[in-house]
């Protein structure tokens, strides 16, 4: 965290964690449609909602990869300080960086829904 900067309040950390959230959500939806229109040809209405369902897809095992290897992280770490004898307080799961590609997901899951 930058110093010079103050904390933010509860909820404007969640408004701009779900900002980054539909951001995600705009960037992986853009890709995906534009893999499928240049893969197909053309982009229909199906198509649109198989691309951004891949998307959806994308961004959820992106959050899982991220909060996986935060575990493994603080295991190995912890692990190697026992070796030495000092204590370790394992961190936490990184919320924000899990949050963000689920909550891009979950948008694009709900515009697919709303497509067919």
């Amino acid at each position: 965290m930058n110093p010079a900067r103050a904390p933010q309040s509860v909820p404007a950390r969640l408004a701009q964690i779900a900002l980054y959230g539909v951001a995600a959500a705009a960037v992986a939806g853009l890709l995906t449609l534009i893999v499928s229109a240049v893969l197909n040809g053309g982009l229909t209405r199906a198509g649109a909602a198989d691309a951004l369902g891949w998307g959806a897809l994308i961004l959820g095992f992106l959050s899982g990869a991220v909060a996986y290897s935060q575990s493994g992280q603080g295991r190995i770490e912890g692990e190697m300080r026992a070796r030495l004898g000092e204590g370790y307080r394992a961190p936490g799961l990184p919320w924000p960086q899990i949050l963000i590609p689920l909550i891009g997901a979950g948008v694009l899951s709900a515009i697919v829904f709303a497509l067919n």
